[in-house]
């Protein structure tokens, strides 16, 4: 099962992965807004660096005042010490009593407040960058055309959302603080060092390429792994969903297992490749630190040197050891900190491939107030993106306006893609559909959608409140009087009025709580509420008792008075009173009439309607 996982995403790997760099300055992009948060974080970060230094520098302070070294005022603490408090009139060491604790008290509330500062506004600029990401991409996803969510999963795309985008929060908050702080760390005090003794720094600096290959080396793992570790993620989040959602038919069915093991294979995948990254991430350290005590070693060495000591002083060789010994530790967090940044920077870039993706096609420019509602379909073919089946083929049909069509035909015919392609989901390659003589694809998208109103067997409900599910969207200004109607035509007033909170009753997920004939009803009270010229009826019905069923029936009749319909049923008896029904099948439109005249022709329509009476 491991095995499988592991094939599977890795060919989901993406070609041409950007650099570091190119990621790192577009997130830069995202920061760039915030700049004086930034600012002031780096200021903060430099004041605890410079702190770090000075920490150093007063070793020199200390120990020169006890050997009563001439070279005592050399350092930069001592130096300003003697040179705003007059210390020639007492001995250094009864000098360095008094100002080495003020130094010590002084400096570790400047580095606590750079390190407040730092820390702080880091977090802002973090936190920012994250929200921004995680809109920008949700915003991305509902602008996304059909045959994305066709080539992805819910899972997957949850997991962008969740997942994705707080590997990108760990490295914008955690990682970013430490890069920026450690950083100026590591150049504060190789600048000190320098400034001591350039000679001796450069041994020091003669480990940092290998250092550096190590980063570089261990860091393509960590991209690697990291990626795996995203695409598990996915399929962790799909069978979970799938697995909670579907609860009774996985229950009913005896899936568990079947479940378990799904589940356990994607959970497996996911722990060996994080196993993996936790490997990489545990050698580096190691060998960084090794390195960095052969550096030191070498470092001693030298610096015990006759010729080298003759140039210094007991203080400044302490000193200069003390800023070479606290290099480890910035060094380490920086390397240490390389698995966050990696799992981040690999968590942008497939964000990042989600924010390029195309969004729907709306080139429209035309719009209009009320569309009368007549409908054409001139030589209409299509085949869903990533298939090579023809689920319409050559289909022509002249709807007039306040007309009802009916679509039947079996499962699989092309009735429900022939509206998917009415309301733009999918852009139309071969033929056409005019409404009101103008080619949809001359309508500006939302002007096109705002003349259409649905009603199918699978409703969604939002877990918002039972008034906000019925005034959704762009119903959400009707006024308390229209949803009130609305919900009265649909028969769903009384059993709304009965719940607990009556219309401000909250629900629960997809409209948990309710019967599949409230849900139905609160749906088609929306529809009404929409009062759209174009309706659309997708199995409507479907989901009612025969009592349910005559109600809304009745209701439906009133909304569709003076509208053009467009009803998809596979229970023939809803379709009878249709103006004209459209019989399809294998995605060809065979027959067109009445009710009464289809049945006289036999035919398909005769067949399946006594079919359906025979069962």
């Amino acid at each position: 099962m491991v095995k499988h996982q592991h094939a599977l995403y890795s060919s989901t790997r993406r070609q041409g992965n950007l650099s570091d760099w190119q990621l790192y300055r577009r997130l830069l992009s995202y920061v760039l807004p915030y700049w004086y948060f930034f600012l002031f974080s780096l200021l903060g970060y430099l004041v605890y660096s410079l702190g770090n230094v000075l920490l150093a520098d007063l070793m020199q302070f200390l120990l020169d005042s006890l050997t009563e070294s001439s070279d005592v005022a050399k350092g930069i603490i001592s130096g300003l010490a003697y040179r705003f408090f007059d210390g020639d009139q007492m001995g250094k060491l009864e000098f360095a009593r008094i100002a080495v604790p003020v130094a010590i008290v002084l400096l570790t509330l400047t580095r606590s407040t750079g390190f407040f500062v730092g820390t702080y506004f880091m977090n802002h600029v973090a936190r920012h960058l994250v929200h921004e990401l995680r809109c920008e991409l949700f915003n991305k996803m509902l602008a996304a055309p059909s045959a994305y969510y066709d080539s992805h999963s819910q899972g997957v795309l949850i997991s962008k959302i969740t997942f994705n985008v707080e590997q990108v929060a760990g490295a914008a908050t955690k990682a970013l603080k430490i890069i920026v702080r450690e950083s100026l760390t590591v150049a504060a005090l190789l600048s000190y060092m320098l400034y001591l003794n350039w000679r001796l720094c450069l041994v020091f600096l003669a480990v940092m390429p290998f250092i550096a290959l190590v980063v570089i080396v261990v860091g393509r793992h960590f991209r690697r792994y990291s990626r795996r570790i995203q695409a598990s993620m996915g399929d962790v989040t799909q069978v979970s969903n799938e697995s909670i959602g579907a609860y009774k038919e996985v229950r009913i069915f005896g899936g568990q297992s079947q479940q378990q093991e799904r589940f356990a294979g994607a959970s497996e995948y996911n722990r060996v490749q994080s196993l993996k990254l936790a490997l990489a991430d545990a050698l580096s350290t190691p060998v960084i630190q090794t390195l960095l005590a052969f550096a030191l070693g070498a470092l001693v060495w030298f610096a015990l040197s006759p010729d080298i000591l003759a140039g210094f002083s007991a203080g400044s060789l302490v000193a200069f050891l003390t800023a070479a010994g606290q290099l480890g530790k910035p060094i380490r967090q920086l390397s240490g900190v390389q698995s966050v940044v990696q799992r981040g920077l690999a968590a942008a870039e497939d964000i990042f491939a989600q924010l390029d993706q195309e969004e729907e096609i709306d080139q429209g420019k035309h719009m209009i107030g009320r569309a009368d509602g007549d409908i054409s379909i001139v030589h209409l073919s299509f085949t869903y993106p990533g298939t090579d089946t023809q689920v319409l083929q050559d289909v022509s049909l002249e709807i007039t306006a306040g007309q009802t069509v009916a679509l039947v035909g079996r499962s699989g015919s092309g009735k429900s893609t022939l509206v998917q392609l009415l309301a733009r989901f999918y852009p139309i390659v071969d033929g056409e559909i005019l409404l009101d003589g103008v080619a949809i694809e001359q309508y500006e998208l939302a002007n096109l959608r705002s003349q259409l109103a649905l009603v199918s067997q699978q409703v969604t409900l939002f877990h918002d409140t039972v008034y906000n599910n019925i005034a959704y969207g762009m119903l959400s200004d009707a006024t308390e009087e229209m949803v009130l109607a609305a919900s009265e035509s649909a028969y769903a007033r009384d059993f709304i009025e009965q719940l607990p909170r009556g219309f401000q009753t909250m629900l629960g997920d997809d409209g948990g709580g309710l019967s599949g004939g409230q849900r139905q009803r609160i749906a088609i009270a929306r529809a009404i509420l929409k009062d759209a010229p174009v309706l659309i009826l997708d199995e409507a019905t479907a989901a009612l008792d025969n009592e349910s069923e005559h109600r809304i029936q009745r209701a439906l009749d009133a909304i569709m008075v003076e509208r053009t319909t467009i009803v998809i049923a596979h229970r023939l008896s809803t379709v009878e009173r249709a103006d004209t029904i459209v019989v399809m099948d294998a995605g060809r439109i065979i027959a067109t009439g009445s009710h009464t005249e289809l049945l006289a022709q036999g035919g398909l329509y005769a067949q399946l309607y006594y079919q359906e009476f025979t069962d």
